[in-house]
């Protein structure tokens, strides 16, 4: 289950109506679903999503420690490699919420 998935679950549980295994049935309108959309479109980064951006600006980074002198295997050994370093996730994790923010502004105007 995804991570929106389980955050949908939780804000929004399933329930049943009472005695059955019978889903309760809402009905709503286009207006409803526009307003939906929109909450969820606006709605912050999760810090799984500020983490993600962060690792593949991590990945996509030639700066690995001053000299260029480590090359990882993969995403997660930078990740991990960067973590080693004093400030890199936090500066990694910065840049991450900056482009989100510029993201969800573009989408917004």
């Amino acid at each position: 289950m995804s991570i929106a998935e389980q955050e949908a679950e939780k804000a929004y549980p399933t329930r049943h109506w009472e005695g059955t295994h019978v889903k309760e049935l809402f009905y709503c309108d286009t207006d409803d679903l526009q307003e939906a959309y929109l909450r969820g479109r606006n709605a912050p980064p999760t810090n799984a999503e500020i983490e993600a951006v962060a690792r593949r600006l991590c990945w996509n980074s030639c700066k690995w420690d001053g000299v260029d002198s480590y090359a990882a295997k993969d995403e997660d050994d930078a990740w991990n490699y960067a973590g080693e370093i004093p400030g890199f996730h936090e500066e990694y994790i910065r840049q991450a919420k900056e482009l989100l923010a510029l993201a969800r502004k573009a989408v917004n105007e």
